[in-house]
């Protein structure tokens, strides 16, 4: 077995103490030894944090300086390899101060030895590579405990916002069909059978839809948090078969808006049949409620580019102000159309995590105000 080899940095002015330094690590057997000589304090402090070198064996004794002054210019100009220091004649205070700059020993050179300055060499580089290793472990920890702990606090805002937004988006709903109700009422108190029939059918639609609308709301918060629990093994899904069904299910709100709905060929796909549903019904009810006055058209696509679908969903609403484009798939970010329709609220983030959750991405292109194209891309079985 080959030994080690170690690069020793020898800072001494007496020449003489260099050479016997040098003379018991060429008799070392444990290791071999690469030694380098610095000579004076002066050259100490430019050269040492530039040579290459495992250890520094480094005299007390430095002319009108001392080791320890050294070791302490060097310590706060960042230097971190080991460093034994060698003196004279031992001493208390000497000994102290040494050991709160770093070093790992602290040697009397009448005690000196070829064994002893070869075993202490090895232990003190084998104990800067264990402190090393432990500095290196406990940066890495305390980087991810302070990456961990940004995101928990962004979940934590999210959260809260996310309850704000629902708490909103729940009450308007509530509110038309309370409305429905007390109309429907003052109505038929005293009216003619007739017209409280007709007003009664016109009411109980709009009431119907609003249901579904919350429905849909109570839905997306269930699917949201299906979304942060653990993943679940995909099955095929058909996604022509599930956009269908989810057009179907909001069907009501697409024949009230008089919108035409076209759906391309779709492909199957690895996923949970039951978020990528929500998500098309969600980009479905999104383009329903940024329509404009002209009629509404929908229409849905996919087509293949490598080992993804790019699947998109245009429409000729209002369209999105291009400065919320980065913003519109993010959680709880509200587009500024100037129209009078409500916000999307948390409908198109969730379906940016339904994407993200099936391993894809969604993003929003807009032709201003001839419509929107929102983007999502999946995995190809």
């Amino acid at each position: 077995m080959t030994p080690p080899t170690y690069r020793v940095l020898v800072i001494d002015d007496d020449e003489e103490e260099y050479l016997v330094v040098a003379r018991y690590l060429r008799k070392a057997t444990a290791a071999l030894y690469t030694v380098t000589w610095i000579s004076s304090y002066e050259q100490a402090l430019v050269d040492t944090i530039i040579c290459e070198h495992d250890i520094c064996l480094l005299d007390y004794h430095l002319g009108e300086h001392t080791g320890i002054g050294l070791l302490r210019a060097l310590r706060a100009a960042g230097y971190r390899h080991p460093v034994i220091l060698l003196t004279g004649q031992g001493n208390v205070e000497i000994d102290i101060q040494a050991m709160e700059l770093g070093a790992f020993d602290y040697i009397e050179k009448s005690g000196l030895t070829a064994e002893l300055l070869e075993r202490s060499i090895r232990y003190a580089i084998e104990n800067h590579r264990i402190r090393e290793a432990l500095c290196k472990a406990n940066e890495d920890l305390e980087r991810r405990v302070q990456e961990r702990t940004a995101e928990l606090h962004r979940s934590n805002l999210e959260l809260e916002q996310f309850a704000e937004i629902v708490a909103g988006d729940l009450q308007e709903p509530l509110r038309r069909v309370v409305r429905h109700v007390s109309t429907f009422a003052s109505v038929a108190d005293g009216a003619d059978p007739q017209v409280a029939l007709e007003a009664s059918k016109e009411m109980m639609y709009g009431t119907m839809l609003d249901v579904r609308n919350l429905e849909l709301l109570v839905t997306l918060v269930l699917e949201y948090s299906l979304t942060c629990k653990q993943r679940v093994p995909f099955d095929d899904v058909d996604l022509g078969k599930i956009c269908r069904e989810a057009c179907r299910r909001i069907g009501p709100q697409i024949e009230k808006a008089n919108a035409t709905l076209e759906i391309g060929e779709l492909p199957i796909v690895k996923g949970d049949a039951r978020l990528l549903m929500g998500l098309f019904e969600n980009l479905v009810d999104n383009a329903l409620k940024y329509r404009s006055e002209r009629p509404l058209e929908i229409r849905i696509r996919a087509t293949q580019k490598g080992e993804v679908w790019l699947c998109e969903v245009r429409d000729n609403g209002v369209g999105i102000a291009e400065e919320d484009f980065d913003e519109i798939v993010v959680m709880f970010a509200r587009g500024d159309d100037g129209s009078n329709t409500q916000s999307p609220g948390i409908g198109l983030p969730l379906c940016r995590k339904i994407t993200e959750y099936h391993g894809g991405r969604l993003w929003a292109d807009s032709g201003g105000d001839v419509g929107t194209t929102i983007c999502f891309s999946l995995p190809a079985s």
